[in-house]
């Protein structure tokens, strides 16, 4: 099996907390392009964007899931209350 980088598993933790707040709080996850090949994504919520990453130079985008997961929280979205390590 082939070794992940600890940047690629990172990705994969906020990807993850991003998709579980968005199950709680309704909102939806919507991709603009095909899998591997994104230009933007968007999490919009009763048809209002509240928040997006898209590409400005017109390569596949590098989702910057940690970034919108801040955004999430800081706005006032939480699935639940982290436990202290």
């Amino acid at each position: 099996m082939a070794n992940v980088s600890e940047t690629a598993k990172r990705k994969k933790v906020f990807a993850n907390r991003v998709s579980r707040v968005c199950k709680v709080h309704d909102i939806e996850i919507l991709y603009d392009g095909v899998p591997k090949n994104y230009a933007g994504v968007e999490l919009i919520k009763n048809g209002t964007v509240l928040f997006a990453d898209r590409s400005t130079n017109g390569r596949p985008l590098n989702i910057n899931w940690e970034r919108l997961y801040t955004e999430l929280v800081d706005y006032g979205y939480k699935c639940r209350e982290r436990r202290a390590a």
